[in-house]
């Protein structure tokens, strides 16, 4: 798991280091796109170097919302890109941070991670929260990069938005009900396992010539120096 995350965190550095080193930061800063791979790169990062903090006992920590914020951010990314924008993946950092990085976000949340169990129903309803600070910073800084569908001077700004955070929510639902299908087939595949868990036994001690309840009684070996 640990290389795998390691994967994720190199993915997302190679794209947004790519377009940072090809047209500088206050050009490239600003997209929704660079931010949400750096910040993809630095929440990885902490989940890569979180073996070191529980000694090793755990991958990850109880609770999965950090991941399934990122997997829905980098899936409005990777979608609103490829269709709405109708954007190119010929550049490297166009490659990596709207195809391939949301790729493995994805497949970590539903195949690798394990924490994504433990998903609580109002989950999805809080992952909005990535893209609206993305939104309140749009606004702000006068960003102006998507003015072509995100015109805050637009009539229909409202509704736009209020569409791609009823989608981001949906997308949320989405993968809460994979990660619910994942521990259910989870449960079933131990549930059917040919080998049944060990018997747990007691500790003792008990009265002399009792056995333990569960354990069956052996005949002891006859000391061959007794008559």
């Amino acid at each position: 798991m640990s290389l795998w995350r390691l994967l994720i965190v190199a993915f997302a550095f190679i794209g947004f280091g790519s377009i940072v080193g090809e047209h500088g930061w206050e050009s490239a800063g600003p997209g929704l796109s660079q931010q949400a791979s750096l910040l993809v790169g630095v929440v990885y990062t902490g989940l890569l170097c979180y073996p070191l903090f529980t000694g090793g006992k755990a991958h990850e920590p109880r609770s999965p919302w950090l991941r399934g914020a990122m997997t829905v951010l980098l899936l409005l990314v990777a979608v609103t890109f490829l269709t709405i924008m109708g954007g190119s993946l010929d550049e490297t950092w166009s490659l990596f941070e709207h195809l391939l990085t949301p790729l493995v976000v994805l497949i970590d949340w539903a195949v690798v991670g394990r924490n994504q169990a433990n998903v609580k129903w109002w989950h999805p309803l809080t992952w909005i929260v990535f893209p609206v600070a993305y939104l309140i910073y749009y606004l702000a800084a006068d960003v102006g990069l998507y003015r072509g569908f995100l015109d805050p001077d637009s009539s229909g700004f409202a509704g736009t938005i209020l569409g791609f955070l009823a989608a981001v929510i949906v997308a949320g639902y989405v993968l809460y009900g994979v990660a619910k299908l994942k521990a259910a087939a989870a449960a079933g595949n131990q549930a059917h396992s040919p080998y049944p868990p060990a018997p747990q036994y007691s500790q003792g001690p008990y009265p002399p010539g009792h056995q333990h309840p569960q354990q069956p009684a052996y005949p002891s070996p006859r000391d061959p120096w007794q008559r």
